[in-house]
This record gives structure tokens, sequence and C-alpha cells, in this order.
């Protein structure tokens, strides 16, 4: 009787001393993704994306901290639970299918041949480079969809690992904002592009959605017949319409993965959330703008901005300074001008007919 009490103790205790042992990572992971969180919040700059800043605050924090294994289990377990928190809230405040009513079919079959066009040649190269897979399909989801928010939701469906995140993600955001800051302006200037082609560029390839958000304040040389903001408008619909692209790269890498045909539960998940916030966005577009979708979006950044700190305390520096960070950052850069040059080439067809 002694030794069943006994046994009965320890039984209760031991999940009190797991949640122990999580306990002093989480607290820092959710304090440092607290801090990236509010930061962006408070800046009110659009390209301020809370998931980047907390990445790389995890990744500072990480080099200056002592005695990381003692915290290493509060790390790994952050995003474990945290990330498909913000995959079904995200789904709900992002895949809106309402919106592809909103794009001419011209545009649309050139914003899918755009997409595909990124996936195909990221792919190519991470084959081609030898690139982990996991990084490869990272890496394509981040540029293609949404940058880091493609990379979070992806990042579970293909086992990903802190290092492959922290990899993939630096690499896209290097790619996206020197692209956005130095290219897209040269060529904008060069082609004497108006705000409309620029707006519709910027929806198409720009992976980050606080970019596409600022994309024609940057250059007021842009010749425009409208007011900004109904360029600017039309660059969210293409860029929204770019989330559903994740119903096919989900069960696609998660399948090259396994080598087997494989849905993961979180894409049924995110899509029973998507369809959701697709009927209250229809049914009800004011609650769904002022109420539902600023609720949602807080706790889908908040979450992932701590998963996002856990990933980089626990991710490898070295690693992505290593050969694999340079041939992920090679592939973000080539996707992303294979991508402008599939855009000035549709765009000519278009005008064609």
């Amino acid at each position: 009787m002694a030794h069943d009490i006994k046994n009965i103790k320890h039984g209760d205790s031991a999940p009190v001393q797991e949640f122990k042992k999580v306990l002093p990572g989480l607290i820092i992971a959710v304090l440092i993704g607290g801090v990236a969180f509010g930061s962006s919040t408070m800046l009110d700059y659009p390209a301020a994306d809370s998931l980047l800043v907390a990445l790389v605050l995890g990744i500072i924090a990480r080099s200056v901290m002592d005695q990381q294994e003692k915290l290493t289990p509060g790390f790994t377990a952050a995003p474990a639970f945290l990330l498909p928190v913000g995959i079904v809230f995200y789904g709900g405040s992002n895949l809106n299918f309402a919106t592809l009513k909103e794009i001419d079919t011209p545009l649309l079959v050139l914003l899918v041949i755009i997409m595909i066009v990124y996936f195909a040649v990221v792919l190519f190269l991470g084959k081609l480079l030898n690139q982990k897979r996991e990084i490869t399909y990272l890496t394509a989801s981040g540029s293609a969809v949404c940058g880091a928010s493609a990379i979070a939701v992806t990042s579970p469906a293909v086992r990903a690992e802190p290092d492959d995140i922290s990899i993939s993600l630096l690499s896209v955001a290097v790619a996206a904002f020197f692209g956005f800051t130095v290219i897209m302006p040269f060529l904008a200037a060069l082609f004497d592009m108006t705000c409309k082609n620029y707006c519709m560029l910027s929806g198409s390839v720009v992976q980050f959605t606080g970019l596409v958000k600022i994309s024609g304040q940057l250059l007021p040389f842009l010749r425009t017949e409208h007011p900004q903001e109904h360029w600017i408008s039309l660059a969210l619909s293409l860029k929204a319409v770019r989330y559903l692209a994740l119903l096919v790269a989900i069960p696609l890498f998660a399948s090259l993965i396994r080598n087997k045909f494989y849905i993961p539960w979180l894409l049924w998940a995110f899509l029973a959330a998507g369809l959701l916030g697709t009927w209250a966005a229809v049914s009800s577009p004011h609650v769904y703008r002022t109420t539902l979708v600023p609720v949602v979006k807080v706790i889908h950044l908040f979450s992932w901005s701590t998963a996002m700190a856990a990933i980089g305390l626990n991710a490898n520096v070295r690693g992505m300074l290593s050969m694999q960070g340079s041939k992920a950052l090679l592939m973000a850069f080539a996707g992303f001008m294979a991508a402008i040059a599939t855009f000035f080439l549709g765009v000519k067809v278009i005008q064609l007919f």
C-alpha cells in the first residue's frame, strides 16, 4: 500500500517536474517575443515585422547567455505549442477566399504563374546546390507566399529544426528588403513605371505584407491617375491571394519530406479557420475588419513572435553563416529576380490583348 502511494505521488509530481524544466526557457521566450511584438506595434511601421524582430532578438540573446542547456527544454517547447496556435488564428485573419473576386482574371493568372516560377526556381536551385530539403521548402514558401508567416506555417509540416527556420527566414528577409529598397525602385525609374504597375509588382513578388503596405509611398515620382491608396489596396489584394498557395504548398512539402502522401492535421485546422474567416468577412464585413481581424492578429502575432524568439534562442549562429546560409540567400535572390522578370513579361503579354 505504501509502495502504491509512493508511485502515485511520483506520478503526480512528474508533470510538475517537467513543467519546471520548461518554465525558465519559456519565460525568456515570452519576454523577448513580447518585446518584439510590442515594439513593432508601437512603432506602427509596416516594415518592422514582429516575427523577424523576435527571431533576431532571440539570436542576439543566445549569443550572450550562459547555461543554455537548462533553458533548452523551454526553447523547444514554445514553438511546438505556439506555432500551431498561431497557424489556426493566422488562417482566420488571412486566408480569405473572397479576395479572389477582387482580382481580374488575366492578373490572377499572372499571379499564379509568378508563384509557380518562385517555387520552381527555389526548388531547382535547392536541388542543384544540394541544399537541405527543409531549408529549400521553407525558403520556397517564404519567397512565394508571405515571408516569415509562410515559413512559420510550413515549418511544422516539414519537421524543420530551429536552424532551418532561422536560415530560411533571414535569407528571405535579406532578399526582400534589398529587393524592395534597391532593385524595385531602380526598375521603377528605369522603365518609368506607373503607381498602378509598381503596386501590382509589389503585391505579386514582395514577400512581406508590411512592405507591400508602403509600396507606393516611397517613390513620389510614380505617375498615377488615382490616389495611391487605391493601388495599394490592389497590391494588398494580390498579396492576400498568395496566402491561398499554402493550401497546396503545405501538403506538397509535407509529403515530399516523408516520401509519401501526407496531409498534416494542421492544414485542416488552417483551412477551417480560413473558411470561417471568409464567412465572417462576407456576412459581417464591418465586424470582421474592426473587431475580428484585430483580435485574431494579436493572438497569432504574439504566439508566433514568442515561437520565433524561442527558435532564435535555440538556433546555431554558425549555421546561418555556413554554406547552407549562403545557398539559401542565393536561392531567395534568384527566386525574387525570376518573379520580377515574370511579372514584366506577363504585363507585356496582357497589354497585347
